[in-house]
């Protein structure tokens, strides 16, 4: 450093110039424009620098600005099919509601309890066909809700007819028929879904039908008839061919026919009111008679010489005999002609039967032959 007023070399350190005693003035050793050069030059470069960054990033931005134009555009051209998707859908329901359907029409009948109208609206548009099943499926229920049993049915019948395998018109079906008491349509129902996977919704409804079990044939008046049923079914029957259901006879010993034609009526019903199906037996029941008692002869007597006995055999008879006292059965000698009489004091027991079974009471004679 040196000093400000003569010149002299300051030392380090001192605080006062050794030669002329001066104060020391610490002056810097540099140039001060030289730095403001160097700042200004330092700026200069920096702005540079900083203009080409600005530039750079000014371009990046437009880029990215085109980039948000152009999906702004595309969203804003997707907002406006939305808006006008929605704009066309509410103008068409605004039509709608104007112009309401017959469909619509039912469901605002129903909320005005109008039964007359809904039935009308619904039948317009079954005949229109907008949705055949659908349409019935509420007439069906409909008729329910009214108490029109064979209107029900009937339209059940039609979704069946249209559709058949449908489960629910299936268990509807089989609801109305339960509830009605109706367990011969129900059953024949069942005949008609044999073989299809709807059988199986009758499960619960079926009841084992009874065994009519006859007596020899041909039935003779005083036979008498059984029915047979799983443990812990009633038994109900008709001999007039009229519906065990509605107005049977309950069955609780076996049935002893008098003569005339018949045709027998069971079913077996169980404890929730169930009935089974019916069963059918047509029957003849024929008269009953006694033969007459067998005429034999000789009469019984003394005979001293040797006779020969004859039994008077109706037409479509036959007679059986004995000699030991004993009751003849068709296992007895079978009566073919004339019978010996045989020495001795012996009792001949004689029946006749006929065709159909009929035996006489036995007649008996009592012969003494002896011979001289």
């Amino acid at each position: 450093m040196k000093c400000a007023k003569c010149g002299e070399e300051i030392k380090s350190g001192n605080l006062y110039c050794s030669k002329c005693g001066a104060e020391v003035q610490i002056v810097s050793a540099y140039n001060v424009m030289e730095d403001e050069f160097f700042l200004d030059f330092r700026n200069q470069e920096i702005g540079d620098v900083s203009l080409r960054s600005v530039t750079n990033n000014r371009t990046a931005l437009q880029k990215k600005n085109l980039y948000l134009s152009i999906l702004t555009a595309i969203a804003g051209f997707l907002v406006l099919l939305v808006i006008a998707f929605l704009v066309r859908m509410h103008i068409s329901n605004e039509g709608k509601e104007a112009e309401p359907g017959y469909y619509m029409q039912f469901v605002q009948a129903l909320a005005d309890s109008d039964d007359k109208k809904a039935n009308a609206c619904l039948e317009q548009s079954i005949s229109e066909a907008s949705d055949p099943l659908n349409d019935r499926f509420w007439m069906a229920w409909l008729y329910g809700k009214q108490g029109k049993t064979e209107e029900q049915i009937n339209v059940l019948k039609q979704i069946l007819s249209i559709d058949g395998e449908n489960i629910y018109a299936c268990r509807e079906l089989i609801s109305v028929y339960v509830e009605a008491g109706d367990f011969e349509e129900l059953h024949e129902f069942y005949d008609a879904c044999a073989g299809s996977r709807l059988t199986a919704l009758f499960i619960d409804y079926l009841v084992e039908a009874p065994v009519i079990e006859l007596p020899e044939q041909p039935m003779r008046e005083g036979d008498f008839l059984t029915i047979t049923a799983l443990d812990g079914l009633n038994v109900y029957y008709t001999l007039d061919g009229s519906s065990p259901i509605t107005n049977g006879t309950l069955y609780y010993a076996p049935i002893r026919l008098s003569t005339g034609t018949y045709t027998l009526q069971a079913t077996a019903c169980n404890e929730k009111g169930y009935y089974s199906s019916i069963v059918s037996q047509e029957l003849t029941v024929e008269k009953h008679y006694q033969l007459g008692m067998p005429q034999v002869t000789p009469d019984s007597g003394e005979y001293l010489a040797p006779q020969t006995i004859y039994v008077n055999v109706p037409e479509g008879c036959s007679a059986y005999y004995t000699w030991n006292g004993s009751n003849p059965t068709t296992a007895s000698r079978k009566y073919n002609g004339g019978i010996s009489m045989p020495e001795g004091n012996n009792v001949l027991s004689v029946i006749l039967v006929d065709a159909y079974g009929n035996v006489s009471s036995v007649q008996r004679v009592n012969y003494i032959y002896m011979p001289q």
